[in-house]
């Protein structure tokens, strides 16, 4: 069997939301994407909520984007969701190694906004399982906090 490597960040870093989507995924380490900066986006036409989405443009150097370096069999990178694309990145890990992996972000983002409760409650979850520093779950916070509020925060 072939596999590959997944960096779930965000929602993916809470098991029930991994498994949903990587039902076969075994974690190897948390790490970091160094000049990858983690935000909550709208996508273009889509703007009354926001998603998980990971920058890394020139407004994300000199950040982490923490996560969990998974591998997964090959024949989960064909699962497509509307709205996102597979993307590539190095990631450093926390055991010393570095990673080629791939992980879904939006295609298009727009205005910060935040994501619905239903999809929020992921990330604080996860971050508390994976035991993140408090200083990555403040960051994340954060960042949450300083988007425009969902329009139906919970739909």
């Amino acid at each position: 069997m072939s596999l590959m490597r997944y960096f779930g960040y965000c929602t993916f870093l809470n098991e029930p939301e991994l498994r949903t989507y990587l039902p076969e995924a075994v974690a190897l380490t948390k790490g970091h994407a160094a000049n990858h900066k983690v935000e909550f986006r709208g996508q273009v036409g889509i703007t009354e909520r926001g998603w998980c989405h990971i920058n890394n443009g020139p407004d994300a150097k000199g950040f982490q984007a923490h996560g969990v370096v998974f591998e997964h069999p090959a024949a989960d990178f064909d699962v497509d969701f509307p709205g996102f694309e597979r993307y590539f990145l190095t990631v450093y890990g926390e055991d010393g190694n570095t990673y080629d992996c791939w992980t879904y972000r939006l295609s298009k983002p727009s205005e910060h906004v935040r994501p619905p409760d239903f999809y929020w409650q992921h990330v604080p979850a996860g971050l508390s399982a994976w035991n993140f520093s408090e200083e990555v779950a403040n960051g994340l916070l954060a960042e949450y906090e300083s988007a425009r509020p969902s329009v139906e925060p919970d739909q």
